[in-house]
Order: structure tokens, then C-alpha cells, then sequence
């Protein structure tokens, strides 16, 4: 079974915003990542990011304090995952309410805890950042977008991904933390092989670059730098960038021991 190596992450402004609504939270110590994404063009998108981020983070961090059995850490963390998830999004209502001025915000949430010692994973998510797992040449999108768009490449299997991601509609959620109704989250769950790999990124990331050119600017970065698992990260905010830097841009790498 593979130990987990590393937790690493960045966030970068982009080159349009004004501000950067994203989040990044990380515990390395105990395998948590989370990243979140602040709904432009509503108030406070930034706080309710950061809001999400730090209250997962924490939840999570505090489960594996307790040292969970690792014959029942799935189980207990999916449910904690689900608490992490919906208790993030009560503290950004309770802050709207607070301070009305901020009512109507809301924003993503992809979060991934590990078992440092096993490699089993539970990751949990609303909205649309995302979590892939790479396998050396292989990356896989392990979350579903929340997204309308998304809605009809499922009910349309002809619409082709790479199309729909270019539509106008694109970024259009079907669901966030923070709004009214309180949202249902998706919570995955697995086991690392050696050598494996989870990016968990925002949309200013997804948007700017095509799923195998992040892999092969993670496979560069890595071959060239000795596996410090800073350089890839930083590789890809520099690529979206270089693609136009539209949006706010946020990635963690989770990354496994390779035997």
C-alpha cells in the first residue's frame, strides 16, 4: 500500500481579475486538501471561499487528529466528509445573515482527505472545481461538474466535452455551498496505487487547459525538477496564465509514494 508523500498547493490571481476568490486550504500532515472557487460577480465570492475552505479543512483535520482505524476509515470519513461539506455551507449562511451586505454569496468546494498510511481516500465535492487522479500517463476526472452544461452532455452523449466547455453556459452551477438550498454533495471514495497523483484545481485552471496538457506539463515538471512536487503546481498557473489568465486560478497535488 503507498504512503502519502505530499501536500502541496498554490493559487494565483489570473491576469483579468481584480481579485482572487479562490481558496486554498491544506494539512498535509493529515492528507487534507481543499480547494474553492468564490461565485464571480456576487458579493463577497472571496469570503465565502475562504469561509468554505478553512471550515472543511478544519473538520477534517480534527477526524483524523482521532487517529481513524484505517479497517473503518472510509465509512467514517465519507460521513465526516458530508458534515465537513454541508457544515461549510451553514457558515457561509450564518455569515450572510450576519452581514447582509453579503447575502447571495456562495462558492465551490473540492475537498480530498487521505489515510497517510494506507492510501485510502475519500474526496467530496459541489460546484464546478475538480479532482482527477493521475496514474502515470493516465489522468482521469473522478468529479462530475455541477454545472448545466454539464446536464446536457449527459442527457446528449454526442456533445462533445471539449465543445460544451467552450459554451457560453459553461460555468453556469446547478448547485454551490452557500445559497439557499443546501446542496448535495458527491463524496468518492478509493485506494492509491504507487506512484499516484490527485490534482484538485478551480475552473481557472480547467478553463485555460485541456486535460492532457496538464498532464504532460505535470510529466515535464516532474521529470525535470527531481519530484519536487512545488514545480508542477507551479508550472500549471504559469501555463494558464500564458493561456490568457482569465480567471482566478487555484491547484493542489496530492501525491503517493511510488512503492
Amino acid at each position: 500500500m503507498p504512503s502519502l508523500r505530499s501536500v502541496h498547493g498554490q493559487s494565483d490571481i489570473g491576469r483579468i481579475r481584480e481579485r482572487n476568490e479562490d481558496a486554498l486550504a491544506l494539512e498535509g500532515s493529515y492528507g487534507v486538501a481543499v480547494v474553492a472557487d468564490g461565485m464571480g460577480g456576487h458579493p463577497g465570492g472571496d469570503v465565502a471561499s475562504s469561509l468554505a475552505a478553512t471550515a472543511a479543512a478544519e473538520t477534517l483535520a480534527v477526524a483524523m487528529r482521532d487517529r481513524p482505524d484505517p479497517e473503518g476509515f472510509v465509512e467514517q470519513m465519507r460521513a465526516v466528509m458530508h458534515d465537513a461539506i454541508l457544515g461549510a455551507h451553514a457558515a457561509i449562511r450564518k455569515r450572510g445573515e450576519q452581514e447582509p451586505h453579503l447575502d447571495g454569496m456562495g462558492t465551490t468546494l473540492t475537498a480530498m482527505v487521505t489515510h497517510p498510511e494506507t492510501g485510502t481516500w475519500v474526496i467530496g465535492h459541489v460546484g464546478d472545481s475538480r479532482a482527477y487522479r493521475i496514474h502515470y500517463e493516465l489522468m482521469d476526472q473522478l468529479t462530475r461538474d455541477d454545472t448545466w452544461i454539464q446536464q446536457q452532455i449527459d442527457n446528449n452523449p454526442s456533445l462533445a466535452p471539449a465543445r460544451a466547455r467552450h459554451s457560453p453556459y459553461a460555468h453556469l452551477l446547478t448547485q454551490c455551498l452557500g445559497l439557499e438550498d443546501a446542496p448535495t454533495p458527491q463524496i468518492l471514495d478509493g485506494t492509491a496505487t504507487p506512484g499516484d497523483r490527485f490534482l484538485l484545481c478551480s475552473d481557472g485552471l480547467v478553463g485555460m487547459l485541456a486535460d492532457d496538457t496538464m498532464l504532460s506539463i505535470i510529466h515535464a515538471a516532474l521529470s525535470g525538477n527531481g519530484e519536487d512536487p512545488d514545480t508542477p503546481i507551479a508550472s500549471l498557473l504559469e501555463a494558464a496564465n500564458e493561456a490568457g489568465g482569465h480567471d482566478n486560478i487555484t491547484a493542489a497535488l496530492v501525491s503517493f509514494d511510488n512503492d
